[in-house]
């Protein structure tokens, strides 16, 4: 027994409103996702397009197929746009029009000049499958190798085969029979309205669970990382140091701490105001970044005093690291308000033995960071402790 379609509508049209209102809360809540917003209003434009269906025998025809189509497509492309914006890039205006444009213009021609609903659907498939499958090589690709791409996937894979059905469905229309309207109780078309209710379903929770994804990447982001300088703050440092330091003991590989501190700081807040305290502070943590390896761990420390960590690396690896940065950062002027600040650190450097822990390693370092400013700054002092 055929799926009754109109039934079938009713559902889909139901939930989309339910999926459109979600989606419109979670934009209002997270305007700053603009992703949400496209997704949002491809959801409403559908859910009107497929409500204008159940008028495809009470409106008529050269008007209300194909505005309803229309409408479907418009789905589409603001769900690929929603997605090119999830991933940061560029919004195809053009190409996104113009696809509107063509699929919409083919189905009022296939309507108004030559009344053929199997033109109209081959139509209307290649459209979707097209749009599906851009959104699908984007969500794939999307974003690096270490950020969160579980739902980005997991979305993808429902937009590839959705578009995978759709192409089979229109391979197989020729086929089936006479069909006088969308809504002729046939079992393909049943069958296709009930995909696109899983389909619609699935994308919009996908949509749904990728926001949820970025929101706690950037919850984590703000627990673990400071907003000045992209440096680990004091509590993610530690954290991280913990674990190489009991690494080190067992391996018995050689470990470096080094406190850096800015010569000066107050004078040049008092001088030049925070706003170039700030930049200054940017500037030295890119000249840090800009020589650190991959598995060393940068961290500040509180105001303008910073940590490194350096795994596999002695006192005279750490010292030869640490005249680089010295005279990296002298070299470095910030330009502030048309006014260019030098400024210069010193760095005291303590070498982890086999039983040092961290606070052993921290008051070894700033023992050695004080001789470095007893000394007249702008200095590296290494501490005569082992660990």
């Amino acid at each position: 027994m055929p799926l009754d379609t109109r039934t079938l509508v009713i559902v889909l049209v139901g939930l989309g409103v339910l999926l459109t209102t979600a989606a419109m809360l979670t934009w209002r809540a997270h305007r700053h996702i603009v992703a949400l917003g496209y997704w949002a209003a491809g959801a409403l434009i559908g859910v009107i397009g497929m409500s204008l269906v159940m008028f495809y025998s009470v409106l008529p025809a050269g008007f209300v197929i194909p505005l309803s189509n229309g409408m479907v497509a418009a789905t589409y492309v603001l769900n690929w746009f929603g997605v090119r914006s999830f991933g940061g890039r560029p919004i195809p205006w053009r190409t996104g029009f113009a696809a509107f444009v063509l699929l919409t213009a083919g189905n009022a021609y296939f309507v108004v000049v030559d009344d053929d609903i199997i033109a109209r659907i081959l139509i209307g498939s290649a459209g979707i499958a097209a749009l599906s499958l851009l959104a699908a090589l984007e969500l794939w690709r999307m974003g690096p190798p270490g950020a969160p791409r579980r739902a980005k996937r997991t979305t993808a894979l429902v937009f590839a085969l959705h578009a995978a059905f759709v192409i089979v469905r229109a391979a197989m229309m020729p086929g089936a029979g006479p069909l006088e309207h969308l809504l002729a109780p046939n079992l393909l078309n049943g069958i296709a309205f009930l995909e696109a209710i899983l389909a619609v379903t699935a994308w919009s929770l996908g949509f749904l669970a990728m926001t949820s994804e970025r929101l706690q990447a950037d919850l984590d982001q703000l627990a673990t990382i400071d907003p000045l300088t992209g440096a680990f703050n004091r509590r993610a440092f530690f954290r991280h140091a913990e674990r190489e330091i009991a690494r080190a003991r067992r391996t018995g590989e050689p470990l470096a701490l080094l406190l850096l501190d800015l010569d000066r700081f107050k004078r040049i807040n008092d001088r030049f105001g925070h706003q170039a305290g700030d930049e200054l502070l940017r500037a030295f943590a890119e000249t840090v970044t800009a020589r650190l390896r991959k598995s060393d761990l940068f961290g500040r420390y509180g105001g303008e005093e910073f940590c490194l960590l350096l795994p596999n690396t002695d006192r005279t690896g750490a010292r030869t690291l640490a005249e680089g940065l010295r005279v990296d950062f002298a070299r470095r002027a910030v330009d502030f308000d048309g006014q260019r600040i030098i400024a210069s650190v010193s760095i005291g450097i303590a070498e982890c033995g086999s039983s040092a822990d961290l606070d052993t390693a921290l008051a070894d370092a700033d023992t050695a960071l004080y001789q470095a400013k007893r000394n007249g700054r702008n200095q590296v002092a290494v501490s005569a402790q082992a660990g």
